[in-house]
């Protein structure tokens, strides 16, 4: 352990673990949390695999069914990937030092709950053979003033690209209609794709929200 180690920013207890490597090196928590957490990314490299080995079909229908990925307890499932994407979204924010409570997204982690305020979009990055294999973006911002209105990242494992939305409870801020936002609370098992539009296809917001 590393004498000036940040304390991890889900248990608040623990300091992360400085030697940690992995895709994303971001992804800075204690060894305690990772353990915790270790079923969600689990069912994300399930899910992940599946993805890439069917996405010929998927981009074909326009959308694809979990319950094909994991034909156990595919509720719990679908959960445990949105609470892979909370973990490195929280991990995103803490790292850039972004203004968001992150206090909800330790909750829901701890609690193997799904963050209610933070929806996936999935879609085809479209990159060529051989081009790119893996990317994350920046984190595209709307604020009000000081206050983080919705944070939008993403998360590209070609050819599938994972945007993850955080959108603050009662924010004046949408995504686009042709956009098709999944939650494991609401969509359950069918997921829509989305248009690409770039790595981070900016929400809409009133106008006196700003980037």
């Amino acid at each position: 352990m590393h004498p000036h180690s940040p304390v991890c920013w889900i248990c608040n207890l623990r300091t992360v673990d400085a030697d940690r490597a992995g895709p994303l090196p971001f992804v800075q928590i204690c060894s305690g949390c990772e353990a915790t957490t270790q079923g969600y990314d689990e069912s994300w490299r399930l899910l992940s695999r599946y993805l890439r080995d069917n996405w010929r079909d998927i981009t074909t229908r326009g959308s694809f069914d979990l319950s094909k990925a994991f034909a156990v307890a595919t509720v719990g499932a679908a959960v445990n990937v949105q609470l892979f994407f909370v973990k490195v979204l929280g991990s995103k924010l803490a790292a850039d030092r972004i203004a968001v409570d992150l206090a909800p997204f330790a909750s829901a982690l701890l609690t193997a709950k799904p963050h209610p305020d933070v929806s996936l979009l999935v879609a085809d990055a479209g990159v060529p053979q051989g081009k790119l294999y893996s990317y994350d973006s920046d984190v595209s911002v709307l604020r009000a003033g000081e206050e983080v209105q919705s944070a939008l990242w993403m998360y590209l494992l070609r050819p599938v690209a994972i945007k993850i939305c955080y959108l603050k409870a009662g924010a004046p801020v949408r995504v686009p209609t042709d956009s098709h936002p999944w939650h494991p609370t609401r969509q359950r098992k069918i997921v829509k794709l989305s248009p690409y539009k770039g790595d981070t296809q900016p929400l809409v917001a009133r106008r006196d929200l700003r980037i």
